[in-house]
């Protein structure tokens, strides 16, 4: 009962700040490429040569086979590829959120618990655009749109808070150890292979599978693609959708008591 009280505390919070926070995400967004002549046009650009690379190496080079017979590799890849490049953007950018906004975080009048969530948006506005387009690239293929669809909605608040919960962490710490923005390029590059995303979990035994299993992330990855490839909803998995709300939920709870314990030192450490 108070765990219910706490998550619609925190939704009407963060309803009511919705007009700051987009605010403040879409000038992060267009401030990142402030100074490169092509703009924006980086910010999707960036991600299209990076899954180009991914899928050129797998179905080209190393000429990966398709899982089951339904779709190509490379469309297989694509939506557990978009969760992962969401996620990796949000924990890149919220990292230093605190620093980069050092001066909201010296106003007292302003309430910087907001912060990360702005990151957070400012990566999503990408991972929307990437949606429709494997939408886009599915339909160009001759590929019909499953009923599955129909769950996106759940899929991507499940993403988007996985995603705040852990920029949060990493934007709290920050402050107090700054070699975390440093740190955090080498565990991104570890992480991408911590999950099947671009390798299939039944390539291994099924002994070792379970723990891949357990990474929050493949609850994710494998509800991207039954939206976009059929197969199950997530009422389907009942163990996966309480494993990753549990996990999702104790960072969510740790991460605003780090947050609130650490918060008057803020100003110091900047």
């Amino acid at each position: 009962m108070e765990l219910n009280s706490e998550i619609r505390k925190a939704a009407a919070q963060f309803l009511a700040r919705w007009r700051m926070i987009w605010m403040l995400a879409k000038n992060d967004f267009k401030s990142r490429y402030a100074i490169s002549q092509l703009g924006m046009f980086w910010a999707f650009f960036r991600p299209l040569v990076m899954a180009a690379l991914y899928i050129t190496v797998f179905s080209v080079i190393v000429r990966a086979a398709p899982v089951g017979s339904r779709v190509p590799y490379a469309l297989w890849m694509m939506p557990g590829l978009i969760v992962w490049f969401a996620f990796s953007d949000s924990l890149s950018s919220g990292v230093n959120t605190l620093t980069e906004y050092s001066y909201l975080v010296k106003n007292f009048r302003f309430n910087v618990s907001i912060l990360p969530c702005v990151k957070v948006v400012a990566a999503f506005i990408i991972h929307t655009f990437f949606i429709a387009l494997i939408l886009l690239i599915y339909l160009l293929w001759g590929l019909p749109i499953p009923l599955n669809m129909l769950q996106l909605p759940y899929y991507y608040l499940a993403t988007f808070c996985f995603s705040l919960v852990c920029t949060r962490i990493v934007a709290t710490v920050q402050p107090f150890f700054k070699d975390l923005s440093v740190a955090m390029e080498i565990i991104l590059m570890v992480g991408i292979w911590s999950c099947p995303i671009m390798w299939d979990l039944s390539l291994i035994p099924a002994k070792f599978a379970i723990v891949f299993k357990l990474n929050p992330l493949y609850h994710l990855v494998s509800g991207y693609r039954e939206c976009f490839m059929g197969g199950g909803w997530f009422w389907n998995h009942p163990i996966q959708f309480a494993g990753f709300w549990a996990v999702t939920l104790l960072l969510d709870e740790g991460g605003r008591r780090l947050f609130h314990r650490l918060s008057d030192r803020f100003a110091d450490r900047l």
